[in-house]
């Protein structure tokens, strides 16, 4: 049951398929070699018929070949084959990659989810940076993906590295705790913070 599962799920791209990749499990690769080899037999067959059944059609015999590759149905299936060949290539390799136009269909989900989230973000404003006892408090409209225990911030040629993050309400919901870096730390990233870089961040 869990191979068969992992038959449909091989199609499907990464975006897709995260929820339920841990039902297909150890399958995932096995069924598209499988899938893959279906899809290369399948559109070949489907090419062959079609193209017999093209060639009465044909404008000049002898170029029928290269006539039906031309059509709208030939081309679609030489797609087609082209993209099994890729998937199964792939999982020879050790790599479960679904159909191409599921990944054109993935891309623009989640394009729309990026400006749907876009919408719902706080207006920019600056950063306000406060001193505390042991270090500094940023708060922010925008969060620091980067921003973790690994990477050392410098602001004003005094360096810090991240203590702590909470969330807090509009219009500056993220707030990171910063305690000046211990000499001992060794830098492993460097980000130089200034209060109004949100507004590159949002261009970038």
């Amino acid at each position: 049951m869990d191979f068969l599962f992992a038959l449909l799920l091989a199609f499907f791209p990464p975006y897709y398929r995260r929820r339920f990749a841990h039902k297909a499990g150890r399958h995932l690769v096995k069924a598209s070699v499988a899938s893959g080899l279906v899809e290369i037999v399948g559109v070949a067959v489907l090419y062959a018929r079609g193209f017999i059944d093209y060639i009465p059609r044909a404008s000049i015999g002898p170029a029928a070949s290269i006539e039906y590759f031309f059509s709208w149905q030939g081309f679609i299936l030489a797609f087609f084959f082209v993209d099994g060949a890729i998937r199964l290539l792939a999982a020879i390799a050790g790599q479960s990659l679904g159909t191409i136009p599921l990944y054109v269909v993935a891309w623009i989900d989640a394009w729309r989810q990026r400006r749907a989230k876009k919408k719902h973000q706080c207006p920019l404003v600056a950063d306000l940076v406060e001193p505390v006892d042991d270090g500094l408090r940023i708060l922010s409209c925008r969060t620091r993906k980067n921003w973790d225990k690994w990477m050392t911030v410098m602001y004003e040629e005094n360096l810090y590295e991240i203590a702590g993050a909470e969330l807090a309400a509009p219009p500056r919901p993220y707030i990171y705790l910063l305690r000046p870096k211990p000499d001992s730390k060794v830098i492993r990233g460097l980000h130089r913070y200034h209060p109004e870089e949100v507004f590159h961040l949002e261009n970038n």
